[in-house]
């Protein structure tokens, strides 16, 4: 989560992106599937990076939904997705009308290894995407010793995604993953993504950034065991 910034308008014409400047991330995905992935405004007081799984659920971090200085958790009034958030532009924005936590995430234990492995939250959104334009992720489990990448938005990159490819994943006894892509103020929240049998599959979320060995590493929560969960503790 990243407190609020003044963006300067892009001047710039966008320019077409041609496949060599693509990540192998990006050339696994298809151009809606990439815009499954978006910027969660949080009021006017930040945003965290978030991933449609489905037409009207939207995947990110549990902390995200707290005020980061009071510890309050906010009202989902307060929320806004930006899919597909590109040069400023979004495919689709839209209010979120529920949202579901973890059941074992305390708030009380933040950065605590042992209370982030539930640091997962699912919001519902106040109507679905339209899937024409853009195409929900599936969920995963992560197969150990194959790249990963993320994708996500941070306080220097507010209105464009960057995209990380070729990262390594290892998991620490916690329950946590361990990711060589790097996060920043934003990043949580962000789909760790995997390609499995040729698809893209978000198989955990970013929580913190960290360093390890004096190099800076991301955090990450799994989520395919818990997403079910989620989805009935949030009802219709």
């Amino acid at each position: 989560m990243i407190r609020s910034l003044c963006l300067a308008a892009a001047l710039a014409i966008a320019a077409p992106v041609l496949a060599k400047d693509l990540t192998p991330l990006e050339q696994s995905m298809s151009t809606a599937q990439m815009q499954a992935i978006g910027r969660l405004d949080i009021g006017d007081t930040g945003f965290c990076t978030a991933t449609l799984v489905s037409s009207d659920l939207v995947l990110t971090a549990a902390h995200c939904l707290y005020d980061r200085k009071t510890d309050r958790r906010l009202d989902v009034s307060e929320f806004r997705f930006n899919a597909g958030l590109r040069r400023g532009n979004a495919v689709s924005t839209l209010r979120v009308k529920r949202a579901a936590i973890h059941p074992k995430y305390i708030r009380a234990k933040k950065g605590e290894l042992s209370n982030m492995r539930y640091d997962v939250a699912l919001l519902r959104l106040s109507e679905p995407v339209n899937l024409f334009d853009v195409a929900s992720l599936g969920v995963s489990t992560p197969q150990l010793g194959r790249n990963v990448g993320v994708v996500s938005y941070a306080r220097n990159r507010a209105d464009t995604a960057l995209t990380e490819s070729s990262c390594d994943m290892s998991a620490r006894p916690e329950g946590v993953f361990v990711t060589t892509c790097q996060a920043g103020f934003g990043t949580s929240g962000a789909p760790v993504v995997q390609i499995q049998q040729g698809h893209p599959r978000v198989v955990s979320v970013v929580s913190a950034m960290a360093k390890a060995n004096g190099e800076p590493v991301s955090l990450a929560v799994g989520v395919s065991n818990v997403l079910a969960t989620l989805t009935s503790a949030i009802g219709s």
